[in-house]
Parts: C-alpha cells; structure tokens; sequence
C-alpha cells in the first residue's frame, strides 16, 4: 500500500501506524513530500490492519515546513504553484477527517506546514524545547495551509492572531502551558510516553474510539470543507507578491528583508 512513498517511511507495531516525514535534514515540505501529504491520509483510512496513527519526523526535527530553495523556484515556474497549492487543501482536510485517532510525536522543530500538521493532529506530544510556530507572514504569505483555521480553534483568536500575526515561536514547554498541545517532555522521555500512549489508544474499542473521533472533529472538518480552499486562495494571491520574492531572497541571503509592504 504504502510502497510508491519515497520521503515518508512506515512502521508497525501492532494496531499502531508511524509515518515518519524523511527529507533530510530539516523535513522540509518540498514538491515530492507534499504530493506525499495530500494522499498519505486518504491510503491510511483504507488501511485495516492500523487502528491508531502517529505522525513524526526523521533525526531532531519535527518539520521546518516549506523548503526555501523550492519556493522561490515555484516563482520562476508556474506550474509548480497550481500544482501545489490545488493539492494543499486536501492535506488538512483528508487528516482531519481520518476516522483513526492521529497522534503527533514532535521530536523537533515544526515550522509553519510543520507547525499545522503537527496541530492538525487529535493529540499532540512535544519535545519541551522544540520550538512550534506559524512564520507564514514573515516570508510574505498567508497561513493557508491550516493555521489559520487550527490555532484560533486551539488557543482562542486573542492569542491566535498575535502568533499568527508575528510568527513568534513557542516552545514545546509553553505551547503546552497553553493549551495549543496536550503534553511536552524532555527529550528522553517522549519517545517512550507517545509508544505507550498510542498503545493505550490502540487497545480501546475501535469502533467507539473512531466514533468518538469523528464526533469530535465534525465541527472543525465542517470548517475546513467550507474555508480552507479559500484560505489556500488567499496565501497563493500572496505568493505572486514582491514582498515574499523578497523575503526568500533575503532568507536564502541572510540578510533582512526590503518590503515593498504590497505596492508593487
């Protein structure tokens, strides 16, 4: 089922799936892992012989989120973009409406996609000093990809559009503090807690566990069946901007970024 993936890898234990993102070294989403993202979660469903997912990242990173190099490629190619932004809708909406619990074991860092897929995810597990944020607006985007809808759900809109807004980071630690993950541990001690906390989930009844799932999420899949093309079509009208041009080309430089703050 799973044998055509090239930047997701799969394991078994039990009734418990991982699906570990492996695109070194920081897991960024680039053009073939997040073709991998928007189907993964439609084959998962018809996977009978999983009862429970968990969803990390190879080596120290959770996910960085979209790969700079190729975004700033996608300006130069067209295609690229419809390609990818018609395909982004599907990946919140298909792992929202997963009938299976979802866990998210966030080793590292997740950034921005990296950050929504992680609280996407119906508990989330974190490493108390990744770092967790949404940095869309600084390289000139929109949070399209599902942040926009997830955090404000998470943490309320107060606290939602000032992260959201700003890109400002949290760590594992105060991200659980506030209610945007369920629990942050020190780094030798998450492995073993999401194994056994998937293990838990996966000897429970399935058929109410799944119930309970989707009862759960309708509200939000409601939401992201009404809002998130709509979402992605705001973030792709920012993408053709100056200012995110800009802002890659100053990330990639290292230097800070000149915003023509939209005229032009």
């Amino acid at each position: 089922m799973y044998e055509d993936y090239e930047q997701l890898k799969f394991s078994r234990r039990g009734l418990v799936l991982t699906v570990t993102m492996d695109n070194p070294p920081v897991n960024g989403v680039g053009h073939k892992l997040h073709d991998e993202l928007a189907r993964v979660f439609h084959d998962i469903r018809r996977d009978d012989g999983c009862n429970v997912v968990v969803l990390t990242g190879e080596g120290r990173c959770f996910s960085a989120g979209g790969d700079l190099n190729q975004m700033l490629g996608n300006l130069e190619d067209g295609k690229h973009i419809l390609r990818e932004m018609g395909d982004a809708p599907e990946i919140a909406k298909s792992l929202l409406a997963l009938e299976k619990p979802t866990i998210a074991h966030v080793n590292g860092h997740a950034m921005g996609l990296g950050a929504s897929l992680a609280l996407l995810c119906d508990v989330v597990f974190a490493n108390e000093n990744a770092r967790i944020a949404d940095p869309h607006v600084l390289v000139g985007l929109s949070a399209g990809d599902g942040g926009a809808l997830i955090w404000p759900h998470l943490i309320g809109y107060a606290r939602a559009r000032h992260h959201l807004f700003t890109g400002e980071a949290l760590t594992g630690r105060d991200a659980a503090e506030i209610g945007l993950i369920h629990k942050a541990l020190p780094e030798a001690e998450l492995a073993p807690a999401v194994a056994a906390y998937a293990d838990k989930l996966a000897a429970l009844p399935f058929q109410a566990l799944s119930a309970t799932k989707v009862s759960i999420n309708m509200a939000l899949c409601r939401q992201a069946n009404a809002d998130v093309d709509s979402h992605v079509r705001l973030e792709t009208r920012a993408m053709m901007s100056n200012d995110h041009r800009e802002a890659l080309l100053a990330m990639i430089e290292k230097r800070e970024p000149r915003f023509d703050h939209g005229r032009g």
